[in-house]
C-alpha cells in the first residue's frame, strides 16, 4: 500500500467508533472476501499511569475489544467524506467506558483471522501551510500568529522583526533605563514603533524552578519597562520564562564535571546545593541567564497622538490636494489603530478613495487592510484588486496581491485556478519591480498546491517530482523559523517526514527556535520512540520542557485530547521523561 494511503479510528463524543481510509480503491485491495473485516480495541489511558503495570506489548487486545464488522457490512454503511475518502461505524463505546479518556486500535481481519494490528501517533497533517507570502501596502505586511497552542491570540501584524540577546547578572532583577539605551540606539529604533514584545527568559540551573521562574519574569518585565520610556505607545507583551537545561548539558559535556549529565534533573539540583561545586560550575552557569527578545515593529507615522477625527479630516484634504504619499501616511496610521482595537473599523471605511489610477496604491492599501481586519471577504478583495488592476496593470504591489489572494483561495478550491496561465502571471511579477525571492516563494506555493492537486488524482509520481523541485529550490532559500515549520507540514502531509525531520533539525538546539517548530519535530521523532534514547533527541526535549512543560505533557494525551498518543508511554524513556517532569496524578 502506498505511503500515501492513510487510515485510522475515530471515536465521537456520543461513543459512537468510526473506521476511515483516504483512498477506496486500496480499500478494495484489502477487503476482498466474506470474512474480512475490522475490529477495534479500546485502550484506556488509566492503564498507562506512572505507578500501572502496562498493557501486554505486541498484544491485539490491550484493552475492550469491540465486535468484529465484515465486508458486507463496511460496505452498506461507509459514507464518502470526500472523493475516495470515506468513513464507516463500526461500534459503540460501551457505557462503563463512555466518560474515559481512551484510544482505539485497529484490528484488521482476513479470513476470519487478525492479520494486522497497530495504534496510531497523531501528528496535524491537515495544518500544511503555504510559506507566508504576506501583502503589500506601501511595503510588505507581514501577519504572523502567536503560536499554534493558542489559538485564541490575536495574530501581529508589523513590517519589521528584530532578535536579540540580553544577558543577566546572577540575581539581578531590575534593568534602568541607561541599560537599555545603548541597545535601543544600535537597532535603530527612532524610526520604528515598538507594537510588541515576546520575551523568552532563562535562569541557570540552579535553585529551586518556582524561585527560578519568578526571578525570569521580573526580569522579563523590568527590560519592557525600560523599553516602554521609550514611546507612549504601550508595548503588548508575552513572556515565557524556563530554566537553561539545553545549554547546560552542551556545556557540561566539554568540562571536567560531565559525569553531571549521567543524573536526571533532582539529583544534579541537589547536588548544586554544594557551594563548593557551584563556584567551581560558575563559569559555564553564568552564560545561561539571558533572555531572547523578538520586538515585531512599524514605522513610525508622526502622527500617533493625532486625533482620530482629525486625521479622517487630513486624510480628505490630502486627496483634494493629490498628496497621495501623505494620505498613506494617514490610511496606515488609522490601520493601525484599528487593529489595536482603539478605534472602530467603522473609520477604515471613512477613508473614501475615487477610483483614478493616481490613487490606485491608496485604494490597494485600503482593501488590504480591510481584508487583514476580517471586513471583507477573500473573494470580494480579490474581485476589487482585479478592477484596480485596469487602472494601473504595471503596478507590481497590486499584482502581487492577486497572486497571494489566488493562492488563499486556490489551496481550498483545486479548480479556483487554471494552473498555467497563472503559473505565467507568477512569472511574469518581476517585470513589475517584485523581489526575486518573493517570486521563489510564491512558485514554491504554487508547486504545493499541484502536489495536492496531483495528490486527489493518485497521481504519486506527479507530486513525487513536484515535492522534488520544492526541495531543490527552498534549500537555497533564506527560511525563517515560520518558513521551515511551513515546508515541515507541508513534506509530512506528503508522507516525506525523514526530509521533514532534518529541515527541522537544524535549529532544535536553539534557544531562540520557534515554539511551534520543535513541537513539531518532536511529534515527528514519536512514530520512533526508540529516537528519544538519542542525545540530540533529549537535548531537544530539554529545550522544548524549558520553553512549555504543559505542552510538551499534552504529547501524552489521548488523541481526541489534542495529544499525540498516551500509548507512546509503553517506551520506557518516553515513560520516564513524562513521569519526571509532566507531575501525572495517578
Amino acid at each position: 500500500m502506498p505511503k500515501e494511503v492513510l487510515f485510522g479510528i475515530d471515536i465521537h463524543t456520543d461513543g459512537d467508533v468510526y473506521f476511515s481510509m483516504s483512498n477506496m480503491e486500496w480499500f478494495n485491495k484489502l477487503f476482498t472476501g466474506a470474512q474480512d473485516g475490522v475490529s477495534v480495541d479500546l485502550v484506556l489511558k488509566e492503564q498507562y499511569v506512572c505507578n500501572a503495570t502496562l498493557p501486554i506489548a505486541h498484544s491485539v487486545s490491550k484493552g475492550v475489544v469491540l465486535p468484529p464488522v465484515y465486508l458486507a457490512a463496511l460496505k452498506k454503511n461507509m459514507e464518502q467524506l470526500t472523493e475516495g475518502h470515506f468513513s464507516v461505524k463500526v461500534g459503540q463505546v460501551p457505557k462503563n467506558l463512555l466518560n474515559k479518556e481512551m484510544e482505539g486500535n485497529l484490528i484488521i481481519i482476513k479470513n476470519g483471522v487478525v492479520c494486522h494490528y497497530t495504534n496510531f501517533v497523531d501528528i496535524p497533517r491537515s495544518s500544511w501551510a503555504l510559506l507566508p507570502m504576506g501583502m503589500y501596502t506601501d511595503t510588505l505586511l507581514n501577519v504572523e500568529p502567536d503560536n499554534e497552542a493558542d489559538t485564541t491570540s490575536n495574530p501581529r501584524f508589523y513590517s519589521k522583526k528584530l532578535q536579540f540577546i540580553i544577558p543577566f547578572s546572577k540575581n539581578k532583577a531590575v534593568y534602568d533605563t541607561k541599560d537599555i539605551k545603548p541597545l535601543y540606539d544600535s537597532l535603530e529604533l527612532k524610526d520604528y514603533s515598538i507594537k510588541s514584545i515576546h520575551i523568552r527568559a532563562y535562569s541557570s540551573i540552579e535553585g529551586a524552578e518556582q524561585a527560578n521562574s519568578l526571578l525570569q519574569q521580573q526580569r522579563a518585565k523590568s527590560i519592557v519597562k525600560a523599553l516602554q520610556q521609550f514611546q507612549t505607545r504601550e508595548i503588548k507583551t508575552t513572556i515565557t520564562a524556563g530554566e537553561n537545561w539545553i545549554e547546560f548539558y552542551n556545556d557540561i559535556a566539554q568540562s571536567p564535571y560531565k559525569d553531571l549529565a549521567d543524573f536526571d534533573k533532582a539529583t544534579i539540583k541537589s547536588k548544586l546545593l554544594d557551594k563548593a561545586l557551584l563556584d567551581q560550575l560558575e563559569p559555564y552557569l553564568k552564560d545561561h541567564r539571558k533572555a531572547i527578545i523578538t520586538i515585531y515593529l512599524n514605522k513610525k507615522t508622526g502622527l500617533e497622538r493625532t486625533k482620530a477625527d482629525s486625521l479622517v479630516m487630513q486624510f480628505k484634504k490630502a486627496i483634494e490636494k493629490k498628496q497621495v504619499a501623505k494620505a498613506s501616511i494617514i490610511q496606515d496610521a488609522i490601520f493601525d489603530r484599528v487593529a489595536d482595537g482603539k478605534l472602530p473599523e467603522a473609520y477604515i471605511n471613512q477613508l473614501e478613495i475615487p477610483h483614478e489610477a493616481i490613487f490606485s496604491d491608496l485604494k490597494n492599501n485600503q482593501i488590504t487592510y480591510k481584508l487583514l481586519l476580517n471586513i471583507t471577504y477573500e473573494e470580494e478583495a480579490l474581485e476589487e484588486l482585479k478592477e484596480i488592476e485596469t487602472l494601473s496593470p504595471a503596478n507590481g504591489k497590486i499584482k502581487y496581491n492577486i497572486c497571494a489572494l489566488t493562492f488563499r483561495m486556490w489551496q481550498y478550491d483545486p479548480g479556483f485556478a487554471q494552473p498555467d496561465s497563472f503559473l505565467l502571471y507568477i512569472n511574469e511579477l518581476p517585470k513589475t519591480g517584485t523581489d526575486s525571492s518573493l517570486v521563489k516563494r510564491m512558485l514554491i506555493n504554487y508547486h504545493i498546491i499541484m502536489c495536492g492537486i496531483y495528490m486527489s488524482q493518485y497521481k504519486y509520481d506527479a507530486k513525487d517530482e513536484a515535492v522534488k523541485y520544492i526541495y531543490l529550490t527552498y534549500v537555497d532559500m533564506q527560511l525563517s523559523d515560520e518558513d521551515i515549520l511551513a515546508m515541515a507540514k507541508f513534506l509530512c502531509y506528503y508522507s516525506h517526514m525523514k526530509l521533514s525531520e532534518l529541515l527541522l533539525e537544524k535549529r532544535i538546539h536553539q534557544l531562540d527556535v520557534n515554539e511551534d517548530l520543535l513541537f513539531y519535530y518532536l511529534n515527528l521523532k514519536l512514530f520512533d520512540p526508540a529516537q528519544f534514547s538519542l542525545e540530540s533527541v533529549q537535548k531537544a526535549v530539554q529545550n522544548a520542557i524549558s520553553i512549555n512543560s504543559k505542552r510538551y505533557c499534552r504529547f501524552f494525551n489521548a488523541m481526541d485530547k489534542g495529544g499525540a498518543s498516551f500509548q507512546l508511554l509503553e517506551y520506557n524513556i518516553l515513560r520516564n521523561i513524562y513521569c519526571d517532569n509532566c507531575k501525572p496524578s495517578n
